[in-house]
């Protein structure tokens, strides 16, 4: 058993779910005996168990509920949410116990009120994890619902701390923590992207232009996150006077470089309130 000493469930497993029970596997959190995975695509499953050696694996939804239910501690919804009602209406007759279980959903824009209306006794902890948590260097926002104690919190806090960082927050802030670092990643990548086009366009290889655009963006990174200094700070450091830093620095400012990017932040926060709105809306 791992480090938790606890089993854990996940009830899908797209993308970030992976990024998730990978990250948990990486750490020693938990041991792939510890995991059980329900996901209606026997493909997935497939390569859940050849990837990660996860063993306990089930697409017979007339069973799966019950069997991650009666088996695990901490039971992690991670899917669309134009499914969660289907899914909560299916899972709301399991054996929960209020003791014994954690339920963790990381379904954007789907606030822990939702759920709770259908297993109204059960803690249940919403969490906007990213998928940098493949690689161990995650950003999550984590909420506790109103069944959840400090405990609870504080355990998928941890969680989630071991596999980059972790904000306990309230959950009002969820939609706006998933705008910057559950959406964010997305922005970075393109960043990379036209970094390395423009070098590829300068006479550079590929490979060479992207790994020194990747390079660049995370050295930046790691520059803030260990000086503590402020982003703008830094930037003058670099910017040399009549240099070519500072001349680049103006063609981002005439394309509305950092408006275009909180606009982005902006955008991806309004669409997650709609997302919620929506389902309860179908409630």
């Amino acid at each position: 058993m791992g480090k938790l000493g606890k089993k854990i469930g996940f009830i899908g497993t797209g993308q970030m779910g992976e990024a998730i029970l990978k990250g948990l596997l990486t750490t020693e959190l938990f041991e792939p005996d510890d995991i059980y995975v329900m996901d209606i695509l026997d493909s997935r499953l497939q390569y859940l168990k050849e990837n990660f050696g996860i063993a306990h694996l089930s697409s017979d939804r007339s069973t799966a509920y019950n069997y991650i239910v009666d088996n695990c501690d901490i039971v992690v919804l991670s899917i669309k949410p134009q499914v969660l009602k289907d899914v909560v209406e299916c899972i709301k007759s399991c054996n929960w116990d209020k003791e014994k279980h954690t339920v963790i959903s990381i379904i954007g824009g789907i606030n822990t009120s939702f759920i709770e209306k259908y297993l109204p006794e059960i803690p249940v902890v919403r969490v906007m994890p990213n998928t940098p948590m493949l690689v161990n260097i995650g950003a999550s926002g984590v909420a506790p619902g109103k069944n959840a104690s400090k405990e609870h919190a504080k355990l998928v806090h941890g969680m989630f701390e071991a596999l980059g960082v972790s904000y306990l927050v309230e959950e009002k802030y969820i939609d706006s923590i998933t705008a910057i670092s559950g959406c964010g990643p997305a922005y970075v990548y393109m960043m990379i992207e036209a970094m390395a086009d423009g070098g590829v366009e300068l006479g550079l290889p590929r490979e060479m232009a992207q790994t020194l655009a990747a390079q660049t963006v995370m050295g930046g990174a790691k520059m803030i996150l260990d000086t503590g200094e402020h982003p703008g700070k830094l930037k003058d450091k670099v910017c040399s006077p009549g240099g070519s830093t500072i001349a680049g620095v103006r063609a981002l400012e005439q394309g509305a470089f950092r408006g275009t990017i909180m606009n982005a932040i902006e955008a991806g926060k309004v669409r997650m309130e709609e997302v919620g709105k929506k389902e309860e809306s179908n409630k």
